[in-house]
């Protein structure tokens, strides 16, 4: 499970095919004649449309905000509990993936950013310390949840496998539960009280993303002629993202015929991070000879370069709600769970299976 779902948060990071393009292809057609240089523009914008179609895009600095963001909320709910009704030990794994919704104005961005985390997950109730209290707290009902992971990823995408995606996902985070208010233990329909929970959530992300340019030009400008020529180059772009959130949280959850729970709560996270962004184009300048037509053996000149050095800090405090449906198996969970903050269009979902005692 935890390799399907991280590999699918990061392809939605890599699929956005638009135009606030990572790689940009800026081109010099002064010397072409003017009837031909929109259409020379257009052949140049489509190669570079090619070359950014598997990678995210967006302004540098609202990317790295956006991906900040997305890191921040991808962890809600992967190392916590709400409803599994633990009383001794709890065994687990979850995922998270985060999403900044945002569409960058300045651009035809589909996202502002995205993140994926995933963390084996450790519960126990905290009844067994010869302390009847802590903090004024009932040990008997005080629960603690320790969760982390490291993941690394390197694939070969796009044509002839001439992209390289590496990622490496880190993940930590303790959380603390206390049932506040004692519900009712019904099978049939049963109330889970109220619950406060409170923790700590590191995540850490850093991606690079390789390309090759070889890219062979022979386009049709109009009146009978073409440019040709070769573009080449190896254009590299890395993302370090590195996050903590602080959670503050209030749950409440029902029961229903046994096998289903449903769950809710509001809460407040404070957040501190940042995510980085660098590029290079590792790319020389390329020239392309108009031929035919009216062009007579002029040039145009193309200058490959990187757009995405930039620095975002995530939002330092947002409110959010969050809700979540569970299955009830003998000794075991599955849940999902959804996250929003208010304000924004940060949005947040995990999954995870939880082996209860």
């Amino acid at each position: 499970m935890k390799n399907k779902l991280t590999l699918m948060g990061l392809a939605l990071t890599l699929s956005t095919a638009t135009y606030g393009q990572i790689f940009k292809l800026n081109a010099d057609v002064s010397a072409l004649p003017p009837a031909l240089q929109a259409e020379a523009l257009n052949a140049i914008q489509k190669i570079e449309n090619d070359l950014n179609k598997d990678l995210p895009s967006g302004s540098p600095k609202r990317l790295m905000e956006g991906m900040a963001d997305s890191s921040a909320i991808s962890g809600k709910g992967v190392g916590s509990d709400y409803a599994s009704g633990m009383q001794v030990l709890m065994v687990g794994a979850g995922v998270g993936v985060g999403a900044d919704l945002e569409k960058d104005k300045t651009t035809d961005s589909d996202l502002s950013g995205i993140a994926a985390q995933a963390a084996v997950v450790v519960g126990m109730n905290l009844g067994f310390l010869d302390a009847q209290k802590i903090l004024g707290m009932d040990t008997n009902k005080l629960n603690m949840y320790i969760s982390g992971m490291s993941y690394n990823l390197n694939r070969k995408t796009g044509k002839d496998d001439k992209d390289t995606i590496k990622a490496k996902l880190t993940s930590f985070g303790v959380h603390f539960r206390y049932d506040w208010i004692q519900g009712s233990s019904s099978k049939l329909f049963g109330w889970g009280g109220v619950k406060i929970h409170t923790g700590y959530e590191y995540s850490r992300s850093k991606y690079s993303f390789t390309t090759r340019i070889n890219e062979t030009v022979n386009s049709d400008v109009g009146s009978g002629a073409t440019i040709d020529g070769t573009l080449t180059g190896t254009p590299e772009a890395s993302i370090d993202v590195a996050t903590h959130s602080i959670p503050l949280e209030i749950s409440s959850s029902v029961q229903f015929l046994y096998l289903f729970s449903l769950y809710g709560g509001l809460g407040a996270d404070f957040n501190m991070g940042e995510a980085k962004g660098a590029g290079s184009i590792n790319a020389n300048n390329s020239t392309l000879t108009c031929n035919g037509g009216p062009c007579a053996g002029e040039t145009a000149t193309v200058a490959p370069t990187a757009n995405i050095d930039g620095t975002g800090k995530v939002t330092p405090f947002w409110a959010r709600a969050f809700a979540g449906v569970q299955l009830n198996l003998p000794y075991t969970r599955i849940f999902v769970q959804a996250d929003k903050p208010f304000g924004n269009q940060v949005v947040g979902a995990t999954a995870g299976l939880r082996f209860v005692y």
